[in-house]
């Protein structure tokens, strides 16, 4: 019973203060002229950015709760909020300065620093090496663990930025891939997994009534950093690398498809041609231009044009498909 409680307690705080700062940040965007174009409805409306702030806050709520509510410290907390702050500081400067796509990719691997800072100094907290996957069990990696380990933040976290293109997809995208990592979590019984599950979600639940179209503000590049880096340094602690990459399979697909297209690390602004293309009342349809980069809208509405609101509930559906892989590959984990 004191779990629970701890838990909706923790899940309530992110969640609470997701949702009111989000608001204050869309009018102080507004104000200092931090807008971008919505690039997919006619007349492209201008919006207010730096929404990723208010996940941020969140998460940082709902860490401090943690700390108060146990009156002690843990490694877990430190290293979590450790990553996802540089990830989100790099995606913060890259909103204002616009680095290249190789440059911002690499410097996300920097958000790794407190991962490996982590599970030198508390080894017995920050486990690295033990992927777990069904029908083998428990794996014993060593050196090419701990090669990978600046991937495992920089990978999820670049994959959720290139899922940030339509509104409402990121979070919603993002909540099915940490219900995934959370129900198998309670499955398996790791409880640290599971409370930076719950923190991370209610973030992200407080800030996606913003960013449902019609999208009153964007998370950026601020946002969409943090939270991926969220769900890799959790598939970490938690032993959870295989449901990690099956809970993410949508935006894995997604970003695969853009650099196998592009042919390398290319920043989004500087891609001439768009996936998609307006065909008038808020219809989109696949851009079938050689120039266009290939994403995994331009798959789903190579079956016909759908107005965004649409095209988001096919990305929620394939979610949704990879969350329900995560949860039965974790079954599978238990029972083997």
């Amino acid at each position: 019973m004191m779990i629970f409680l701890r838990s909706l307690a923790i899940l309530t705080a992110s969640f609470l203060v997701s949702f009111i700062v989000t608001p204050v940040i869309i009018r102080f965007s507004r104000r200092m002229g931090f807008v971008g174009r919505d690039v997919h409805k006619p007349g492209q409306p201008l919006v207010p950015e730096l929404g990723g702030l208010g996940i941020l806050l969140g998460i940082f709520a709902g860490a401090a709760l943690y700390m108060a509510i146990t009156l002690s410290f843990e490694a877990w907390v430190l290293v979590f909020v450790g990553c996802t702050a540089i990830a989100g500081a790099i995606g913060l400067w890259d909103y204002f300065v616009t680095m290249s796509g190789v440059k911002k990719t690499v410097l996300t691997t920097l958000a790794c620093i407190p991962l490996v800072l982590g599970a030198i100094l508390w080894p017995n907290d920050i486990v690295i090496g033990r992927p777990e996957v069904p029908f083998i069990g428990v794996m014993r990696l060593t050196l090419i663990y701990w090669i990978l380990l600046p991937f495992a933040v920089a990978v999820p976290a670049n994959a959720v930025n290139m899922m940030d293109t339509f509104n409402g997809v990121m979070p919603i995208t993002s909540i099915f891939s940490v219900l995934g990592l959370l129900t198998s979590a309670v499955l398996l019984n790791r409880v640290e997994a599971m409370f930076m599950c719950l923190i991370l979600l209610g973030s992200l639940l407080g800030f996606l009534p913003y960013n449902l179209y019609p999208s009153k503000v964007f998370a950026s590049d601020v946002g969409s950093l943090a939270v991926g880096a969220a769900i890799g340094v959790i598939a970490v602690i938690g032993r959870l690398e295989i449901i990690g990459v099956t809970a993410m399979m949508p935006q894995i697909m997604n970003g695969f498809y853009i650099l196998s297209s592009i042919k390398g690390l290319v920043e989004r602004r500087k891609i001439k041609e768009r996936p998609t293309i307006i065909l008038g009342d808020n219809v989109l349809a696949a851009n079938n231009s050689k120039m266009a980069p290939l994403t995994l809208a331009n798959i789903i509405l190579s079956k016909g044009p759908l107005r965004e609101p649409e095209l988001v509930n096919c990305y929620a559906t394939l979610s949704f498909f990879s969350f329900m892989l995560s949860v039965l590959t974790a079954w599978l984990m238990v029972i083997t």
